[in-house]
């Protein structure tokens, strides 16, 4: 049985959310030539030998080789996985694909380029087309794809993931506007009692350059306050 890891890598553009995908490049493979997901096989046996890779000690070893191979940086997030399978998903039979949905922030986005992004092979798609149906890929990673998006988008208001998109250090500018991508309308007073006061972020005890805040006005810079996502009781906007 196949075994797959896909990584449906997200980021936030001018022009809205984009995910990054890859074109299949090798003629013995099913869907040569169609945009797919980035991912690749769990290897569960030792190729060293034969000049390949050795087995993978476990998933997360797998998903790092992965990222490393094929989307050229380590996303800020990374999901829970989303598993699904059946013999029809792949010509070559059963299979189990174990996907994610991973927030690229703009320092990813710059070691994805300075990776030398061939945009023939590798490029970024804005995500409404794809969840409308309007954009054709390979075995079912359209579907995988909208899968995700509706688990994201049901966590959006009710966890901090959304301020995984933004760099280190941020601006509350910053997420208004990452918040908007997602049609989601949030104020300073709401960032103030949802996230600032509950402490959520913190402040990175830095003022940023009057020419990064907004209308030349030096801005506090915050930062999360961990690492993980962290719960709302109630809606973001309630």
């Amino acid at each position: 049985m196949i075994v797959t890891i896909d990584m449906i890598c997200l980021r936030l553009s001018e022009a809205g959310i984009q995910v990054l995908l890859v074109k299949r490049s090798n003629p013995s493979r099913p869907d040569c030539g169609m945009w797919a997901i980035p991912g690749g096989w769990v290897y569960d046996e030792d190729f060293t030998t034969s000049g390949g890779e050795p087995a993978d000690e476990d998933f997360e070893s797998a998903r790092r080789r992965i990222c490393r191979q094929k989307v050229h940086t380590y996303p800020n997030f990374i999901s829970d996985p989303l598993v699904d399978g059946n013999p029809k998903r792949n010509p070559d039979g059963w299979s189990v694909s174990i996907s994610h949905y991973a927030l690229l922030n703009a320092s990813n986005v710059r070691q994805i380029e300075n990776a030398g992004m061939d945009r023939n092979r590798l490029d970024w798609f804005d995500l409404t087309p794809i969840l409308q149906g309007q954009t054709t890929l390979a075995f079912d990673h359209a579907a995988q794809i909208q899968h995700a998006w509706t688990k994201l988008r049901a966590a959006v208001e009710y966890t901090s993931v959304v301020l995984f998109f933004l760099e280190k250090e941020f601006l509350v500018a910053d997420i208004i506007d990452a918040y908007a991508k997602f049609g989601v309308e949030v104020n300073r007073m709401t960032i103030k009692r949802r996230l600032i006061d509950s402490e959520v972020i913190i402040s990175a005890n830095k003022i940023a350059a009057p020419s990064k805040g907004r209308g030349g006005k030096p801005a506090m810079v915050y930062q999360l306050a961990k690492n993980e996502v962290s719960y709302f009781q109630t809606c973001l906007r309630g």
